[in-house]
């Protein structure tokens, strides 16, 4: 998302206004329907407030939040839509809302240039056009391939000429099942777009996995270092040496800073599960 610079309302208004095309303020007005004395009254600041009529039809018409155009936000790209601006039903909103669709595989396939083509196949299998199209080439190889056949059976073309029968074997072999043809269209197209962010989620997952390791293995000697400035730690009881090296490791976990906040809540989870083997550092000490 782009940030500009900060600004208040009237300066936002003058700005928008000049960016998309409006000479003056009048025009502006007349585009969105209000009453032109009082738009340039809010725009020269001689009106401190804006009624949220006017503000949701300057919203819309510059595709910016509504934020932005106030002045309390510096980034005009809208962070949330309403669900007939995005064109879904109410029922596939509750879908992604209570997670009976994968969210995430939903929006690698919304950002895939593959699935966007496969959608607009898709859209035209459905309305029929393509397949309409088809159909009456495949008529029309038919007629050609018929007026042949009439002309050799009347006599009127040789039946056993080369050119001929190679001609026909065209139009035969021209013919395309409607149906199928669009269906190997859309299935391959939308196979590449799975096979491309699978792809793309693997190498995710594997360099995800290299940072954790090298981050497991710092906490590690962090617990080591921690644990190391405790003396005689070998001749303490079992429960106190354990709760030092449990210390050690929430010390040395909080120390990571390139450990996020969900990772830091994981590891120390797991500190209290693996407590008991956590002890043999402890004896290596």
């Amino acid at each position: 998302m782009s940030e500009r610079l900060p600004g208040n309302l009237q300066e936002r208004l003058r700005e928008l206004r000049e960016e998309h095309g409006y000479a003056s303020r009048n025009k502006l007005a007349d585009a969105i329907g209000v009453d032109r004395t009082r738009y340039g009254r809010i725009e020269n600041g001689s009106t401190k407030t804006i009624s949220s009529d006017i503000l949701v039809k300057l919203a819309e018409l510059y595709d910016v939040s509504a934020d932005y155009i106030l002045g309390i936000s510096n980034t005009p790209e809208k962070t949330y839509y309403d669900i007939s601006e995005l064109g879904l039903s109410v029922e596939a909103a509750k879908n992604l809302y209570t997670g009976k669709v994968d969210a995430r595989v939903i929006n690698e396939l919304l950002i895939n240039n593959k699935f966007a083509v496969a959608t607009k196949m898709m859209a035209t299998y459905f309305s029929g056009a393509v397949s309409d199209l088809l159909k009456a080439q495949n008529a029309l190889m038919d007629y050609n391939y018929d007026m042949i056949l009439e002309y050799q059976n009347t006599g009127e073309l040789p039946k056993d000429d080369k050119d001929i029968v190679d001609l026909k074997k065209q139009f035969k072999h021209a013919k395309v099942p409607a149906n199928t043809y669009e269906f190997d269209r859309i299935q391959r197209q939308l196979m590449g777009a799975v096979k491309e962010i699978h792809n793309k989620i693997t190498e995710e997952v594997s360099e995800y996995q290299k940072q954790q390791q090298v981050i497991y293995y710092d906490i590690l000697e962090a617990v080591k270092s921690e644990v190391a400035k405790v003396p005689n730690i070998k001749d303490l009881p079992e429960e106190q040496k354990k709760e030092i090296i449990i210390n050690a490791m929430n010390i040395s976990v909080e120390n990571v800073s390139t450990l996020s906040p969900e990772d830091k809540a994981r590891v120390e989870l797991a500190i209290t599960q693996i407590a008991p083997t956590l002890m043999d550092i402890g004896k290596e000490m």
